[in-house]
C-alpha cells in the first residue's frame, strides 16, 4: 500500500468561500478557507500510540479501477491519505457503491501476522460497530486486503477541540462556556451509548473529540484503547495520562480498576479544560502526572474565573479519588452540569428587554417560497423529543406571538426546508430573503422554502426553539447577542446540530473567523455584497448543504 506518483503542481480553481483564485492545496490565501477535500483525521491515532494530521500521498500502487488509485474490497477507493500511527494508515476514501467519502484504517501488513495485535484491531471496529449513538464516529464494514485488515468508518471533516482550545489560548480566550457546556452534554450523550454497548473508550480527551464542519456535531472519535468492560486487559494502565483516572493509572482508590466512572472522570477532565483553558494538571513526568491525579486536588475553576464559581462542586465531583463518589454514568454528570448551566447564565447574563413590538408582527422581510404544483404528502406527526436530548438552558427570551411563517402540521415535514436570516437591519433581511428564494428556484427543486426573519439574536432563539431551521444566515454584529453567543445558543436547541451557517458581516476578517471553528461554521460572506454574487454564494451553500443531507442519511441509514 504505497503512495505512488510523483508530485504534481497545485492547480488553481475558485475559492469556494469568497470566490477568488486560489491554490487546489493548503488554505486560501484571501480569507482563509481550508480546501474543499480537507479534513480533520476521524480516529487521528491509529491503535492509539501514534496521531497522525494532514495530508499524505495518493494511494497509487493497488490494482483494480478508478485510474490507477487502489481499489479496497472492491468498493473503497483510496483517495489520500489521512494520518499514521504505529499500527497502520488511515486514508480517505471513497465508497464507489454508495458514492460517499469514508475514512479508512487500515493495519500495517507487518503488524496483521501478529495475532495480538489484530485481534485488537478487530476489536476496535467491532467496538464502534456496537455503538449506535450520532455523537459517536460509525463503523460501516471490517474486512481482509493484501495481507492485512481493514475498517471503514464515518468521515467526519471537521476539526479536533484540543486545536480549537490552542486556538483560543494563543488569542488569550476560551471557548464561550455556553458552546462548551453543550459540546460536553452532547458527547456525555455519545459515552454512555459506548458503555451501554459493554465497552469502555479509556481515552476521552479533547483531541478524541471533533467539531463537525458545518454542523457543529461533536463527534467522539479514536476507539484504539477502548476494551470490553468485563476485559481483564482494562486494567492495565494505558492512555493519556493528563487525563487517566487513578484506577486507570494503576493508582486507584483501595484497588479500583476501570469502569464507566473512568470515563467519567476523563470527561471531567475534559470539562475542566474547556471552561477555564488548561487541565487542573501539568507534568511532562508519567508517573508525578498519576501522583498528582491519585493524590492532588484540582483548584476549582472559580479559581481560574471566578464566574465559573456554579461549576465548582460539579466538577470536583467528577474528578473524585474514590470511583463511588463520581457520578454514577456521564449522562448523569450532564444533567448536573445543565442545572448548574442555567444558574450560571442566571448569575452574568443581564435580563434582556422583550423584543420591539414591531419584532412581535410578522416580520415583512420573510416569507414562505412555494414553487407550483408542489404536492402534499399525508400528514406526519412530530416526532416526540427523547429525554436524552440534553442540551443547556438556553436563554429565556421574551414570548413571541406564534408567527405566522410557522410550517403548517399538514405539510409533510420532509418537503419543507427552513431558513432563519438574522439580521438586525430590515433593508438586508429582506435583501438576503429574495436572494436566498431565488438560489434554490435556480437549483430547481420543488421543495417548500418557508423563510423566518429574526431582528436580534434573543428573536432568533426564539424561532428556532419553536422550528429548527436547516440554514441559518445569521449578521455577526447586532445589539444583545453577538453572532458568536446567538450561534452558541442555536446549536444548543435541539435539532441544532444539522442546520448549516453562513456568517454575513463586513467585520469578520479571515483573522477573526477563529472564533466560528467550534461552532461548525465555515460559510463566510463580507458585506456589502453584490445582489447576483449573493445568490451565487447561496446557491452553492444550498447544493453543498444537499449533498451533506445525501451522506448523512447514507450514514444514518
Amino acid at each position: 500500500m504505497s503512495g505512488g506518483g510523483g508530485a504534481v503542481a497545485p492547480r488553481q480553481r475558485s475559492c469556494e468561500a469568497c470566490g477568488r483564485p486560489r491554490s487546489e492545496r493548503g488554505s486560501c490565501p484571501h480569507c482563509a478557507a481550508a480546501p474543499p477535500d480537507e479534513g480533520t483525521l476521524v480516529d487521528a491515532k491509529t491503535g492509539g500510540d501514534g496521531e497522525g494530521t494532514g495530508k499524505g500521498k495518493m494511494g497509487g500502487d493497488g490494482g483494480g479501477t478508478g485510474g490507477g488509485k487502489e481499489i479496497v474490497d472492491g468498493r473503497y477507493r483510496l483517495e489520500s491519505e489521512l494520518g499514521r500511527g504505529g499500527m497502520g494508515v488511515v486514508y480517505l476514501a471513497t465508497d464507489t457503491w454508495l458514492g460517499r467519502p469514508v475514512a479508512l484504517k487500515m493495519i500495517a501488513p507487518a503488524l496483521a501476522q501478529n495475532g495480538s495485535i489484530a485481534a485488537r484491531f478487530q476489536r476496535e471496529a467491532k467496538a464502534l460497530a456496537s455503538v449506535r449513538s450520532q455523537y459517536v464516529v460509525q463503523v460501516y464494514a471490517f474486512g481482509e486486503h493484501a495481507g492485512s485488515y481493514f475498517f471503514a468508518m464515518e468521515y467526519v471533516r471537521g476539526r479536533a477541540v484540543s486545536e480549537i482550545l490552542a486556538e483560543h489560548r494563543a488569542h488569550g480566550d476560551t471557548i464561550p462556556p455556553h458552546r462548551t457546556l453543550t459540546i460536553l452534554i452532547r458527547i456525555a450523550q455519545g459515552i454512555d451509548a459506548v458503555h451501554a454497548a459493554g465497552i469502555l473508550h479509556r481515552d476521552v480527551k479533547p483531541s478524541n473529540i471533533l467539531i463537525e464542519e458545518d454542523t457543529g456535531r461533536p463527534v467522539l472519535v479514536d476507539f484504539g484503547l477502548a476494551m470490553p468492560t468485563d476485559d481483564p486487559a482494562a486494567a492495565l494502565a494505558m492512555g493519556t495520562p493528563s487525563y487517566m483516572a487513578p484506577e486507570q493509572g494503576g493508582v486507584g482508590f483501595h484497588g479500583s480498576t476501570a469502569t464507566a466512572r473512568t470515563d467519567a472522570y476523563a470527561l471531567g477532565i475534559t470539562a475542566y479544560e474547556m471552561l477555564t483553558g488548561a487541565p487542573p494538571f501539568t507534568s511532562n513526568d508519567r508517573a508525578q502526572m498519576m501522583r498528582y491525579h491519585a493524590r492532588k486536588q484540582p483548584p476549582p475553576l472559580s479559581s481560574k474565573n471566578p464566574e465559573l464559581a456554579p461549576f465548582d462542586k460539579v466538577i470536583a465531583r467528577a474528578l473524585a479519588k474514590d470511583p463511588a463518589d463520581r457520578y454514577p454514568s456521564c449522562t448523569a454528570f450532564a444533567e448536573v452540569l445543565g442545572a448548574a448551566s442555567e444558574r450560571w447564565l442566571n448569575s452574568i447574563l443581564p435580563t434582556l428587554p422583550p423584543p420591539p413590538l414591531s419584532s412581535r408582527r410578522p416580520d415583512p422581510a420573510a416569507s414562505v417560497a412555494r414553487p407550483p404544483q408542489v404536492p402534499k404528502a399525508p400528514l406526519a406527526p412530530s416526532p416526540p423529543v427523547a429525554p436524552s436530548q440534553l442540551a443547556p438552558a438556553p436563554l429565556a427570551p421574551a414570548p413571541l406571538a406564534p408567527s405566522p411563517l410557522a410550517p403548517s402540521p399538514l405539510v409533510a415535514p420532509e418537503r419543507l426546508f427552513h431558513v432563519l436570516v438574522v439580521d438586525d437591519s430590515r433593508v438586508f433581511r429582506k435583501f438576503t430573503v429574495q436572494a436566498t428564494q431565488i438560489a434554490f428556484f435556480r437549483r430547481g427543486k420543488s421543495r417548500e422554502v418557508i423563510v423566518h426573519g429574526a431582528c436580534s439574536g434573543q428573536e432568533a432563539i426564539t424561532l428556532a426553539s419553536l422550528q429548527p431551521p436547516d440554514l441559518v444566515l445569521l449578521d455577526f454584529d447586532m445589539p444583545g447577542l453577538d453572532g458568536v453567543d446567538t450561534l452558541s445558543h442555536l446549536r444548543a436547541l435541539p435539532g441544532g446540530d444539522s442546520a448549516r451557517v453562513v456568517v454575513l458581516s463586513g467585520r469578520v476578517r479571515p483573522a477573526d473567523r477563529w472564533r466560528f471553528a467550534v461552532l461548525g461554521v465555515n460559510d463566510f460572506v463580507n458585506k456589502p455584497i453584490d445582489f447576483s454574487q449573493l445568490v451565487d454564494r447561496l446557491e452553492g451553500i444550498v447544493r453543498r448543504h444537499e449533498e451533506s443531507e445525501i451522506h448523512r442519511k447514507s450514514r444514518d441509514g
